[in-house]
């Protein structure tokens, strides 16, 4: 039998001080709906390769990629929530955090590995912080662009989801 440090009792999420354990994958904090990704992960000596498939690696057919870079120190991004896009973050380069707020809990992801992603669905509000240098932040997205899809204030947002909770 396996015994569990102080931390691991108080919060089985919580990342080791050496990086995430491998039973993180796949795991979320309870109610919020957002999960890590582990995508694949091809070593070789030259290079490892990581490659992703929508609905084979992420929970949606891919429509739109984006990605952030030369995010100024101290700056954040995100600070949105949309009514129908799911997504997946993934940190290609560097690290940043990604808060994410269901409207009644909210959790702080730290992602520095390019082989993980954070599965965000519809209808949770984030934002990105605690950019390092040369961090590239790298968005697969379910849905095209379309402004009417974002809530941009947290009250509205807020005021969305009370209907959702009954």
């Amino acid at each position: 039998m396996t015994s569990l440090s102080a931390i691991e009792v108080a919060n089985p999420l919580a990342p080791t001080p050496w990086g995430r354990r491998a039973d993180d994958v796949g795991r979320s904090p309870a109610g919020l709906g957002c999960r890590l990704i582990e995508l694949p992960r091809i070593a070789d000596p030259r290079g490892n390769l990581t490659f992703i498939e929508g609905q084979g690696h992420v929970p949606f057919d891919i429509q739109r990629i984006f990605y952030l870079y030369d995010v100024p120190g101290g700056e954040s991004r995100g600070g949105h929530a949309h009514r129908e896009l799911q997504q997946v973050v993934i940190a290609a380069a560097g690290s940043f955090d990604v808060v994410v707020d269901n409207g009644t809990q909210s959790h702080r992801f730290s992602l520095n590995r390019s082989y993980f992603g954070l599965y965000v669905p519809a209808m949770h509000w984030t934002h990105l912080d605690n950019f390092s240098s040369g961090s590239v932040s790298l968005v697969l997205a379910s849905l095209p662009y379309e402004e009417a899809d974002y809530y941009r204030d947290y009250d509205e947002y807020l005021a969305a989801q009370r209907p959702a909770r009954g």
